[in-house]
């Protein structure tokens, strides 16, 4: 690989309405070689979005159960963000 290797990058410009998450091939391009990436948009029109190396999504994916397992232990019902007065 090149110069050129994807490696994460976030940006963001809205409320989030709805996920998805795409594998992105390897591929070339004008001379550069660019590796497989993750990203995940959020958003209906793709506002936001993160960008993730295949190295980040692994560690990302392999973290996920134990963040999410955390949460469901601590929370028995909907979380509201609003406090009770």
């Amino acid at each position: 690989m090149s110069e050129y290797q994807i490696r994460s990058s976030v940006s963001a410009d809205v409320t989030v309405d709805e996920v998805t998450a795409k594998y992105r091939p390897a591929y070339e391009y004008n001379g550069g070689d660019y590796s497989a990436s993750v990203r995940i948009q959020f958003g209906l029109h793709s506002a936001s979005s993160v960008t993730l190396s295949m190295a980040d999504a692994r560690k990302l994916a392999k973290s996920l159960p134990a963040i999410l397992a955390e949460h469901d232990a601590l929370v028995s019902g909907p979380v509201s963000l609003v406090k009770a007065a």
